[in-house]
């Protein structure tokens, strides 16, 4: 009987240790993480939320850096999920934020813009993604969507040569925010990053040198 007691306070503990270890989770995914481009090709990156088993989403917001000097956004290729994680009734949910394109109007669903465009505090390497609960009074929205809910779908186009690499960002003045229905603002798990090699083309001027030095050989040749 004490055996048992002792097997069932284990239980309960390890039931209240899985219970108050959720988190809530972001990562990134890419099939061109890992790969070479060439410039002018895209990189496609879709950020998924898992609330891990935790619930009351009321704002949730973050960053996710690039390398300017090799890619750049591209705003009018990408998209955002309007709504998410709703009820049954759709009522609460989690919308996209006036910066991601927001809900119910024109530009529903429209990609995010650069961190702070325009005002003082723009951050030209930043995409700023944001997301709110649909009550007024941020009463939170319970998290019932299935793992791995879409926020938004970023696509950056290869600019430059180099290694480019696309990093998460929650810092609180850079828009980096996760607050609960009860106003308590908890930690957000932040996934791995990832990188793409962009590897120059030969340039056109370079090639119609190589073909002047082959015809220069070329004649000589002929001439002997």
């Amino acid at each position: 009987m004490r055996l048992l007691k002792i097997n069932l306070l284990v239980a309960a503990l390890m039931v209240l240790g899985a219970a108050t270890s959720s988190a809530y989770r972001v990562d990134m995914v890419s099939a061109e993480f890992g790969t070479s481009i060439n410039p002018g090709q895209l990189v496609t990156i879709a950020v998924d939320f898992d609330s891990e088993g935790a619930t009351d989403v009321a704002i949730l917001g973050m960053g996710v850096l690039f390398n300017e000097s090799v890619f750049s956004y591209r705003q009018d290729l990408s998209s955002t999920t309007s709504y998410l994680l709703y009820t049954t009734g759709k009522n609460p949910f989690l919308i996209a934020n006036a910066v991601c394109g927001g809900y119910g109007g024109p530009t529903a669903g429209d990609g995010c813009t650069l961190f702070g465009e325009g005002t003082s505090g723009f951050i030209s390497n930043q995409v700023g993604i944001a997301h709110n609960s649909s009550s007024s009074t941020l009463a939170g929205v319970p998290a019932v969507a299935p793992a791995g809910t879409q926020l938004v779908q970023l696509v950056f186009e290869a600019t430059g040569g180099g290694t480019g690499s696309f990093d998460f960002d929650f810092d609180l003045a850079r828009g980096g925010i996760l607050q609960l229905g009860t106003g308590e603002r908890v930690a957000l798990g932040l996934g791995a990053s990832g990188s793409v090699n962009v590897i120059p083309e030969p340039t056109t001027a370079l090639l119609v040198g190589l073909g002047l030095v082959g015809l220069g050989v070329a004649g000589r040749r002929s001439r002997s």
